[in-house]
């Protein structure tokens, strides 16, 4: 989404400047090395200090006619007040049973309110408003944004719970079906990509159909609090279709290479999917048909992977989107209605599964959409132009405010 923007942008004023603020700055600035890009801090105790409490004096300061400190406490604020807009790009905001999420929610927006700087909501999914927390913050907060995207009907449904005006919100789809390679920022294990793509082809060419999973960490967490097994599920549909017809790449679509911790790092879940397949006594010939992506991987590889297979089992809403966007027949394991919504656009609900449904047959599903699999295509060309279009309305708004 961030990239995606960015290029759109770039396309339109290409001497356009960004402050991109980020959970991860050290590990971003080491990846992005844009000059037209500062990558600046949102983790927690950075949203709490350098965002809030410094726009709270830059503001005093502005009142009193002082003029601003140079200090580093005060240049993330300086970065907002010297905007000529914020776009926010969370997946999702201001959701009940995201309570916790709220403080982060609302201090990556309020500094800009503060400052007067616009506030415009970029396509993502916000609601429901019924806990009384959630709805509070919303009122105070959302109805302070210039504009909203709500990510499909569900969410623009919500909006109109909450009373917000009919003009300062838009039913779109999400930012990733606009996604192009150009548009890329960095380069991580290139080389390895393009070996895992010389393999997939290879493999295809030998007539066996490629299957990628891009599994979630989070769905593995929420599974395994209600007792499910995730990670069984992928293996079960390798033992059942076996590997002489079919090759299998498990590919991450948040990484963390270097750290053990879980949020955003789907490489967890796909190390302990590899080791359950090691403690599973499969055959080596059976292991050597499925490769496992261990390692940090942008966008641009993403979709070069997805785009050489034959089908896409994910858990991950932008894996999903990728697979879509590439025209490859996608089932995904999900949760919410973020994920049925967008399947729906493509008429292909069947697809989207419910994880937390103990009687999903996988398999089952698997062996129908591949007979599916050029109607299904035919399906997803039929309808991505019109959701295209739904996504390129954001920026046709955004070329009016400069």
């Amino acid at each position: 989404m961030l990239v995606t923007v960015i290029g759109k942008l770039r396309e339109m004023h290409p001497g356009m400047r960004f402050n991109v603020f980020t959970y991860y700055p050290v590990k971003d600035r080491e990846l992005v090395k844009d000059g037209s890009i500062s990558i600046l801090s949102c983790k927690p105790i950075s949203l709490i200090t350098r965002h809030f409490f410094s726009t709270l004096f830059l503001v005093l300061f502005k009142k009193l006619g002082i003029k601003s400190p140079k200090g580093n406490f005060f240049k993330i604020a300086r970065a907002i007040s010297q905007s000529d807009l914020l776009l926010d790009i969370g997946g999702i905001t201001f959701s009940d049973g995201r309570e916790k999420y709220l403080p982060f929610n609302i201090l990556t927006i309020w500094p800009a309110i503060m400052l007067g700087v616009p506030v415009v909501k970029m396509a993502q999914a916000v609601g429901p408003f019924r806990h009384w927390l959630n709805r509070f913050s919303a009122k105070i907060f959302l109805l302070r944004c210039v504009h909203i995207f709500a990510r499909g009907e569900k969410s623009a449904e919500f909006l109109k719970d909450l009373d917000f005006p009919a003009d300062k919100f838009e039913t779109v789809s999400d930012i990733g079906f606009l996604y192009r390679p150009e548009y890329s920022l960095s380069e991580e294990n290139t080389n390895k990509v393009g070996d895992l793509v010389s393999w997939i082809q290879q493999e295809r060419n030998r007539d066996k159909k490629v299957i990628v999973f891009s599994p979630s960490i989070l769905v593995e967490q929420e599974s395994r609090k209600m007792g499910l097994d995730y990670a069984e599920k992928f293996m079960e549909v390798i033992r059942n279709l076996g590997t002489d017809s079919y090759s299998y790449v498990f590919i991450p679509n948040a990484t963390r290479e270097s750290s053990d911790k879980a949020h955003n790092n789907d490489l967890l879940v796909i190390r302990k999917i590899q080791e359950l397949s090691g403690d599973s006594g499969a055959s080596e010939k059976s292991l050597t048909a499925v490769k496992w992506v261990n390692y940090d991987i942008n966008s641009t590889s993403i979709r070069q992977i997805i785009d050489e297979s034959d089908l896409l089992v994910t858990s991950r809403y932008h894996a999903m989107i990728s697979g879509l966007a590439l025209m490859i027949p996608t089932i995904v394991i999900g949760w919410g209605h973020k994920y049925r919504e967008t399947m729906a656009y493509f008429d292909l609900e069947e697809f989207s599964l419910d994880f937390s449904d103990p009687e999903i047959d996988l398999t089952k599903t698997v062996i129908e959409i591949l007979k599916k699999n050029s109607s299904v295509q035919k399906q997803i060309k039929t309808h991505l132009p019109e959701v295209k279009a739904k996504s390129e309305s954001q920026f046709s708004y955004l070329s009016r405010m400069f």
